[in-house]
């Protein structure tokens, strides 16, 4: 292995000569090959790689950091299979088995007040100077350590813009644009920077150039002084974010920021989106006319990156929990176990364990107890049909009963990974139809009549009544799922554009919702009086405990009995999305506050009322028979009659 890495090191070095790409390739190399006990690259199988995941994340890891950890093994053994010739063999790294799934991410942009707390420490001009070019011009930290004296064009007016070129990743030079108000930064610095050997714009303390360690280290001691938590990278997103708040094109960004793609740019600014905001809040007022006084709002929490770790004791007893199953059996529901654990959220998996084994452990028992199964050999189709029509006679739902034939299903397919010869017939088992179902939103006058009881049982000058009012808002005006309201931190919270971040969404993906004015003075009023404590969630009792689904649901219960309202959390996601649809809310933006990849999840979310349509379709009519009106003639009996045309 020592070997095959010193030859891939030189390849690396070639072939990415101007970059850092060989040094993080080779560091994911060489964790791996320290897991490996030495093992030679043809001796490394899919279950060495299996295991190097499942440490990963038992260390903490974002899916993102273990998929590009998994591609730098990947590179390396293709390169290995190249250099081998007819004697390669297959890639241990299957990327069907072992990428872990991502979500869409939202770019981890700064808040304006965290980015003012920062200068308000930074004393040095050389320092004020370097972060002014990531925050008002998008530079990298690289770029920034790589500038030359000879880069800098200064304006010839003093409201003027200075011109700098910039060396991005592979070699590629783009103009950027220092406004007046960062430039003084920048000459602040001119004005005092010495001459000496270095022709780089910023020097250390030595006269040479500064390095991308040296400056990264310079932002840490401003963090801590300040006591937030920014990078470099969160600057020049905040750069991205602002430009996207002011409509700029996207296309323009794009070349700003030296992206090759604009897509790259999207994700930059996908927290940003000033048209989105507005059509949201435009419909709330339609919804509700009311004017909330939000002076003094609080600022929220640092908003970063969460770095919460698996349990790997939790998967070790849930596995050994599964060993009930047939030996046979064994292998293939270890394999898929571990397939689904690593696709979970450290906060969610102990539950979401829970009910997998459970499920895994009943479902193959009754198979295997009915029909006298002894290996993967005696398994047929009747018996999954069979199966599947006893629990729809049971009396589950056809919707249930889909479900856990996903999960049969999703072990065949784990079966034929690990090289079990299956029939494949066992595939063409059929599941029950599922019934289009309408969605579950709650009528105009019952949706009404529970805000009102909510908000008179909220009046009372009580903790519980702030804390309860502020989440019901947030359910009923957001959109978000149960689970993400539960799982809201201080720092999700962003009042100086009245936005909230959703961490936690289905599939990890992440988004941007908005917040009323009603939901700000309730948020607000909530948080004046919520425990001081080292816990980061949004929602905690009195006594300093996180708030529970099983409470959400009881209040919710309780608030529906008394206004004669059958609701839920859930019901009240549909309702939120009716509600924007039927205030003329186009189905792609309610989609995206919904957090929903399809638009046809959206429309099962969202019906228009008979009125919103009969409403629509007499504006349409009355514009078309505007443009083809004509004058008829008067019909005479027996006369014929000449059609216009």
């Amino acid at each position: 292995m020592i070997k095959a890495r010193k030859q891939f090191s030189a390849y690396l070095h070639r072939r990415y000569s101007d970059r850092s790409t060989p040094k993080h390739y080779l560091n994911d190399l060489d964790m791996f090959i320290r897991t490996t006990a030495q093992k030679k690259p043809q001796d490394i199988t899919s279950r060495d790689v299996d295991s190097f995941i499942e440490q990963q994340l038992a260390d903490g890891l974002a899916p993102a950091t273990v998929n590009r950890r998994l591609a730098s093994l990947h590179t390396f053994f293709e390169y290995v299979a190249s250099e081998n010739g007819e004697n390669a063999t297959l890639n241990p790294v299957n990327w069907l088995r072992h990428r872990v799934k991502e979500g869409n991410y939202l770019p981890r942009d700064a808040a304006d007040e965290t980015v003012d707390k920062l200068f308000a420490v930074i004393t040095k001009s050389r320092d004020r100077a370097m972060f002014s070019l990531m925050v008002g011009a998008g530079l990298r930290v690289g770029e920034v350590a790589q500038l030359n004296c000879t880069d800098l064009t200064k304006p010839t007016k003093i409201d003027d813009y200075a011109r700098l070129l910039v060396r991005g990743k592979g070699k590629k030079e783009r103009v950027v644009w220092i406004t007046p108000r960062w430039y003084t930064e920048l000459s602040a610095w001119l004005s005092e920077r010495k001459e000496g050997s270095s022709q780089r714009l910023f020097l250390n303390q030595r006269q040479g150039g500064l390095s991308v360690a040296g400056i990264q280290y310079c932002l840490k001691q401003y963090c801590r002084q300040a006591d937030i938590d920014i990078s470099c990278h969160q600057l020049r997103h905040t750069f991205a974010r602002r430009l996207a708040e002011q409509r700029m094109p996207v296309e323009s960004i794009a070349k700003l920021l030296g992206h090759a793609k604009v897509s790259t740019t999207q994700r930059y600014i996908a927290g940003a989106n000033p048209d989105l905001r507005d059509a949201f809040l435009q419909a709330m007022d339609a919804l509700e006319r009311e004017d909330v006084a939000t002076s003094a709002l609080p600022t929220g929490g640092s908003r970063a990156p969460r770095c919460e770790k698996r349990d790997p004791q939790l998967l070790q007893e849930a596995l050994k929990v599964l060993e009930e199953l047939p030996i046979w059996l064994q292998p293939t529901i270890h394999s898929y176990f571990k397939r689904r654990w690593r696709n979970w959220k450290p906060h969610t998996a102990p539950k979401l364990a829970a009910q997998l084994r459970n499920n895994l452990i009943r479902h193959w028992q009754t198979l295997i107890e009915t029909n006298g199964l002894s290996s993967w050999d005696d398994l047929k189709r009747s018996h999954i049909e069979a199966w599947m029509q006893k629990r729809l006679e049971s009396g589950l739902t056809a919707k249930t009963v889909h479900t856990e034939y996903s999960l049969l299903k999703g072990c065949l397919l784990e079966a034929l990974e690990l090289e079990i010869p299956l029939s494949p017939h066992l595939f063409r088992a059929k599941p029950p139809k599922l019934p289009t179902l309408l969605p579950r939103f709650l009528p105009l006058a019952d949706s009404q009549s529970l805000q009102q009881t909510v908000q008179q049982e909220t009046e009372a000058d009580t903790f519980e009544a702030a804390l309860d009012r502020a989440w019901f808002l947030t359910l009923f005006q957001t959109g978000v799922r149960s689970s993400e309201l539960l799982d809201l931190r201080l720092g999700d919270l962003d009042f100086s554009h009245r936005r909230l971040f959703v961490n936690s969404g289905k599939n990890g993906d992440e988004r941007v919702v908005y917040l009323t004015p009603a939901l700000t003075a309730s948020l607000a009023r909530y948080l004046a009086c919520r425990p001081v404590t080292d816990d980061d969630h949004l929602w905690l009792l009195a006594d300093g405990s996180q708030l529970q689904g099983n409470q959400v649901r009881h209040r919710l219960k309780k608030w529906g009995a008394a206004s004669s309202v059958h609701v839920s959390p859930h019901r009240l996601r549909h309702t939120f999305a009716t509600q924007l649809v039927n205030q003329g809310m186009p189905l792609a933006s309610v989609a995206k506050l919904l957090g929903h990849r399809k638009l046809d999840m959206t429309q099962h979310y969202a019906r228009l009322y008979e009125r919103t349509v009969k409403e629509q379709f007499e504006t349409a009519v009355t514009h078309i028979e505007g443009i083809l009106a004509v004058d008829w003639p008067q019909l005479t009996q027996n006369e014929p009659v000449a059609v216009p045309i």
